[in-house]
């Protein structure tokens, strides 16, 4: 069994393992903190929905036989589209062990691969880590996101 990640693009039987990864990212955001988890594994699920063949993309980092993170790309409205957004989550066990930089990577070569021309995600503020991997990896703050609850 191998203790190197590797990559792998995500198949129909990893589904559940994306929704609990978006689940994840949803819990750094404050406004999801407090919601119940049946809650955020609803919101994940009506998300993975949506998603099509040949628009939407996701990869799963593996340790052997286990799945520990997960990189998607959602071409927004298009089939063949250019224009990506990304989520990535891996398990609290396994972060920090540099999974979140080789799926980010992995992400980057497919969309130089595919010829896209953008690559955007959001991250909350406070999540300083992902902030440095992000950085790191290339990223840089192009808008400011205003929202008034009502």
């Amino acid at each position: 069994m191998s203790r190197e990640p590797t990559i792998r693009p995500a198949g129909e039987t990893d589904k559940p393992f994306l929704a609990e990864m978006l689940v994840l990212t949803l819990q750094t955001q404050p406004q999801f903190r407090d919601r119940p988890a049946v809650d955020l594994q609803a919101l994940a699920g009506f998300e993975l929905v949506g998603w099509q063949a040949g628009r939407d993309f996701a990869f799963v980092a593996w340790f052997g036989e286990e799945r520990v993170g997960a990189v998607w790309l959602n071409g927004g409205g298009e089939i063949g589209g250019k224009t990506f957004t990304l989520g990535i989550a891996v398990l609290p066990q396994y972060q920090g062990q540099g999974i979140g930089t080789l799926l980010m990577e992995h992400a980057l070569d497919f969309c130089a691969k595919n010829q896209a021309l953008s690559l955007d995600l959001k991250v909350h503020p406070t999540n300083k880590k992902a902030i440095r991997l992000y950085r790191r990896c290339g990223f840089e703050p192009t808008m400011l996101e205003m929202k008034k609850r009502v």
